[in-house]
């Protein structure tokens, strides 16, 4: 008689000879491929299962059994804890400000600049025109309007 679980078989169920016979190294016998296929179907397996379970937590607050873990350490450390991470995301919020309005100066400096510039410019066309300097007056509009232009380009290009 052959034993139980020599094959090392899987949940399948359709064996054929060629795969026994690789498998056991020899040839067998009709009658012991159908052994094997009867305890193969009516075999029962251990199955082992196992459960795991995680936790993640992200930030500078740690988990509440960390924090009593801490508290029994010393009874300051959770206060002490809280008070940084209040303390760092007050910083982080300031720097946050700080950039915001940063950006909303550059934004309009950007704008403020070519502006200021072009309305030099629109006056000395101006001063140019009263002083019968037509060609230093054309000269000065086209400027005033190329620096407008420009501005109005790369601000669009930007985005």
């Amino acid at each position: 008689m052959i034993k139980k679980g020599i094959l090392g078989m899987s949940d399948q169920n359709n064996l054929t000879q060629d795969t026994i016979a690789e498998e056991k190294k020899y040839t067998l016998t009709e009658t012991e491929i159908n052994i094997l296929i009867e305890e193969a179907i009516y075999n029962t397996y251990d199955i082992e299962e196992t459960m795991q379970r995680s936790e993640q937590f992200e930030g500078p607050i740690p988990h509440p059994e960390h924090m009593q873990q801490y508290k029994d350490i010393d009874s300051s450390f959770p206060d002490r804890i809280i008070k940084m991470a209040e303390s760092n995301l007050t910083h982080k919020q300031d720097i946050e400000k700080i950039g915001t309005y940063g950006q909303i100066f550059m934004g309009f400096l950007g704008w403020l600049t070519p502006s200021g510039i072009a309305a030099y410019v629109l006056y000395n066309a101006v001063v140019f025109t009263q002083d019968n300097k037509s060609i230093e007056a054309l000269i000065a509009l086209v400027t005033a309007i190329a620096t407008l232009g420009g501005a109005f380009y790369m601000k669009n290009r930007a985005k």
